[in-house]
């Protein structure tokens, strides 16, 4: 296993919510005059087909933004405390970004993604077996459109509406510095909005995961 000297780790601090589709369209609609932006990403996510990676709790993706950008993560889980607020994340996590046309290649099998040169990568064969890294392979894709509300000074709120083997859910994500605090202003504004307030404790990856290996499942069952 290879060894590599780290600076301190980043820590990704999120709240999630769960949202139903009149739900989210009804926090759109209220949220109209805030200013925001919106954005389409794909997500591409790598493990062995025996998910190696997700045995280790640790998650790689390939996330691709519009034409131009493309950004590749690993996100673990950050030992804490007990955690009193059902809806915190917290994780650490790595970004750096490559080509449009390097992830283009990693995604058709003609390069391997252990082979980057980016933080990312050095982090994962710090925490892996080589023969692991060269059993990766994209696993498939999960679609959302993302929109971000400049809410206040402290935080922003993203409504996502994400796609992935046919099914959509709706999520309310924030990400903070100060999780105690934005939880009890997010939990004013479902309340104003008449919005039951129902904290997420399962990732994108997680439903990702579940629905491919049920996918998995129905293929070997039919080529039995």
């Amino acid at each position: 296993m290879a060894s590599s000297k780290i600076r301190s780790l980043p820590v990704e601090i999120e709240l999630k919510y769960s949202l139903n589709r009149s739900e989210h369209l009804q926090l759109k609609h209220f949220l109209k005059s805030v200013s925001h932006k919106t954005r389409t990403q794909i997500n591409y996510y790598f493990d062995s087909p025996s998910l190696g990676l997700r045995k280790k709790k640790i998650g790689l993706r390939i996330r691709i933004l519009g034409s131009q950008k493309a950004i590749v993560t690993i996100k673990f889980p950050k030992p804490s405390k007990k955690n009193t607020i059902s809806s915190l994340k917290m994780r650490y996590e790595y970004e750096a970004p490559i080509s449009v046309k390097v992830a283009k290649k990693i995604l058709k099998g003609k390069r391997g993604i252990e082979t980057l040169a980016i933080e990312p990568i050095t982090i994962l064969k710090s925490k892996t077996a080589a023969s692991l890294l060269k059993r990766l392979v994209c696993l498939g894709e999960l679609t959302t459109q993302r929109t971000i509300y400049h809410y206040n000074r402290d935080f922003s709120l993203e409504l996502d509406e994400s796609t992935y083997f046919g099914k959509t859910f709706y999520e309310l994500e924030v990400e903070t510095k100060k999780p105690k605090g934005t939880d009890k202003e997010v939990r004013k504004l479902l309340k104003k909005m008449n919005v039951k307030c129902r904290p997420e404790n399962i990732s994108k990856l997680q439903r990702f995961l579940k629905e491919w290996k049920q996918a998995k499942k129905k293929r070997l069952k039919r080529n039995s």
